[in-house]
């Protein structure tokens, strides 16, 4: 057992460096590391260069226990991780035959012969130890060296995730002294400052705290103190969670790791409803938020892109004279589009969206950002504008996020919004559906 490990991670490639693809692994590498037990103290990006990877490496075992690469293990003469590693290790690089036979009975399986370079997936270095990738080619590699280890993840992220769950986390919670458990609150609608102003005096002694933004939500994570019995751990836990949802009232959403669309998808089921969404400036992203998640085809029937304001009379029942009289964007279309797809489909609850994303589009009484979001279910409807920031895909997600919360708030009897999160105005009445 290591009283304290040490890890760091390396990411390997020229996409990932000149920011043509997005470091996602590390993200969920670090969080996996941390939660085994592994304390991450560095992260280093690096190009498909193997003098690059080897200095990369040496200077990460100069401070870690642990080393963690993903990316370089593909087919191509560009993977160059294994040789890269190999050469760090003075050990030859040999092919694994067990993993070669996996390879080609994967490839048997499509009825296709396998490429001659695919070969190059089962290459490892002498002595190493594969984990099997359970949903793709590259396997996992583990190597020592001087009492330090590296673990070789691919970087296509299913396949790391996969790998790095089934065989990379149980090794470290077996080596490591150190457990580190979190406590999970999820908010939405109230900005961080405003949240972390709420809880300046809640009593999280010998606890950790963390608020991580994004997607229109603040999480409130909280490293659980070391030491005492489970029951005590557990007690404090809650006594963590209690605090917060206590201060944060109904912006709190979850009080564990789950999304906002699976807890609107709860409260659906929970009263045998089922929702329809008619979407203009979000285009098809509020169903794919919905739909992300496994059985949510016994909640929701389906929905409409109404883009032009011809398909929002065609497809969700919108009348011409609303449009004429208040505008695409307005709070009388979104209740609209609420109320018509929920009756154009049959749902007793519905959403409705529109606005403005921009960049272009916006008028001095409505400039880019304008949104109305409208909610409609068996409690009433809901309307609530919104001024938003950023640019189109923030403001189409953040809409997205917006309507998800209304309906969790009509849902729940709850009111449409709050006064004191973000500077929005004061919460509306619900008022039967028209």
């Amino acid at each position: 057992m290591i009283a304290r490990m040490n890890s760091e991670v390396l990411s390997i490639g020229n996409e990932v460096l000149s920011g043509r693809t997005l470091d996602t692994n590390f993200q969920v590498l670090a969080r996996l590391l941390e939660e085994s037990g592994a304390h991450v103290v560095g992260h280093q990006t690096v190009p498909d260069d193997p003098a690059a990877i080897a200095d990369a490496l040496r200077l990460a075992w100069s401070r870690a226990d642990l080393v963690v690469t993903t990316g370089g293990l593909g087919p191509t003469p560009d993977d160059l991780t294994v040789d890269a590693v190999a050469a760090v290790l003075g050990r030859a690089v040999v092919t694994d035959e067990g993993v070669l036979s996996a390879l080609r009975a994967r490839w048997r399986t499509w009825g296709r012969d396998m490429p001659p370079n695919n070969e190059r997936q089962a290459r490892v270095p002498e002595r190493a130890t594969v984990w099997p990738n359970p949903v793709g080619s590259a396997p996992g590699i583990l190597a020592e060296h001087e009492g330090r280890h590296v673990v070789l993840l691919p970087g296509v992220p299913e396949e790391m995730k996969a790998i790095a769950a089934a065989s990379l986390a149980p090794w470290v919670r077996a080596r490591s002294a150190l457990r580190v458990e979190y406590a999970l609150v999820r908010t939405v609608g109230i900005a961080e400052s405003v949240l972390e102003a709420r809880l300046a005096d809640a009593a999280f002694d010998g606890a950790w705290i963390a608020y991580l933004p994004g997607q229109g939500g603040v999480d409130v994570r909280i490293a659980l103190p070391s030491g005492g019995t489970d029951v005590a751990r557990a007690q404090f836990a809650e006594s963590v969670r209690t605090q917060v949802v206590r201060r944060a009232k109904d912006f709190v959403y979850a009080t564990e790791d789950r999304t906002l669309e699976q807890v609107v998808g709860d409260l659906l089921l929970a009263d045998g409803l089922r929702v329809a969404v008619a979407e203009s400036c979000t285009g098809g992203l509020l169903g794919g938020r919905i739909t992300a998640t496994p059985g949510s085809s016994q909640y929701f029937e389906g929905g409409v892109i109404c883009y032009s304001n011809a398909a929002k009379v065609a497809h969700a029942g919108v009348a011409p004279a609303l449009i004429e009289a208040h505008g695409a964007v307005s709070e009388e279309v979104a209740r609209a589009l609420a109320a018509g797809v929920a009756a154009r489909f049959g749902t007793a609850c519905g959403i409705g969206v529109t606005g403005v994303a921009g960049p272009d589009g916006g008028t001095s009484e409505k400039p880019v950002g304008t949104v109305h979001i409208a909610a409609v279910g068996p409690r009433g409807a809901y309307h609530r504008p919104l001024k938003l920031t950023g640019n189109r895909a923030q403001i189409r997600e953040r809409s997205v996020t917006a309507a998800l919360d209304l309906m969790r708030r009509l849902l729940a009897g709850l009111p449409a919004t709050s006064p004191d999160a973000m500077g929005t105005p004061p919460p509306r009445t619900a008022v039967s559906p028209s």
